[in-house]
């Protein structure tokens, strides 16, 4: 990303993004950003093993960056959501 978003349109994309990860990508993508957690114990909170965090997690920051790098329709100023 060459330029900063405003604020209030990094969140709309964000949140975005967020609703469109399964609840597994999610729950990983957060842990990843605000717990600051390891692959292998968010493994055994999950039931999975350190390589799928690692795919799931890199499943979620594709989709993340996606959706912030992506320009919005025009439309989206009538209808945000």
């Amino acid at each position: 990303m060459t330029e900063r978003l405003p604020p209030h349109v990094f969140r709309r994309r964000g949140f975005r993004a967020l609703r469109r990860m399964t609840e597994r990508q999610r729950a990983i993508f957060w842990a990843m950003r605000f717990e600051e957690i390891d692959y292998p114990t968010l493994g055994r909170r999950h039931g999975i093993s350190a390589e799928e965090v690692e795919a799931e997690f890199a499943a979620a920051l594709t989709l993340f960056m996606r959706f912030i790098d992506t320009p919005e329709p025009w439309w989206r100023r009538f209808w945000p959501w």
